[in-house]
């Protein structure tokens, strides 16, 4: 059988921001919607990203989830810096404080709470 080109070869990817490795110590924000918690924004500097939504999320708080998703997206898209995205979805999304705490596995320090 002659070689053929896979159907499901990769030729696009849209842009993305890195993601981080989630061990050691990083800055952890919890993204809310009126006291539901919808995720967790992380880093551990300004070169990656981690971006991690509760799954069975109400209506509301999913709405929020594509928000934070589609700024991510968008911001890499136009290749804007992730500071420019962090700091867009810290000025859209309601958040707690920062919490400066471990990554590894990622348990949230404050999950009892």
């Amino acid at each position: 059988m002659p070689w053929r080109p896979s159907p499901a070869s990769l030729s696009y990817a849209p842009a993305t921001y890195s993601s981080h490795d989630y061990r050691g110590e990083g800055e952890i924000f919890t993204i809310r919607c009126a006291g539901e918690v919808v995720g967790h924004l992380t880093r551990k500097d300004w070169e990656s990203i981690g971006w991690l939504p509760r799954p069975g999320l109400s209506e509301e708080a999913g709405i929020v989830r594509e928000i934070v998703e589609n700024i991510l997206r968008r911001f890499a898209a136009e290749g804007r810096p992730m500071v420019d995205a962090w700091a867009e979805i810290l000025n859209t999304a309601q958040h707690d404080r920062p919490v400066t705490g471990p990554l590894d596995g990622f348990r949230h320090p404050l999950v009892n709470d």
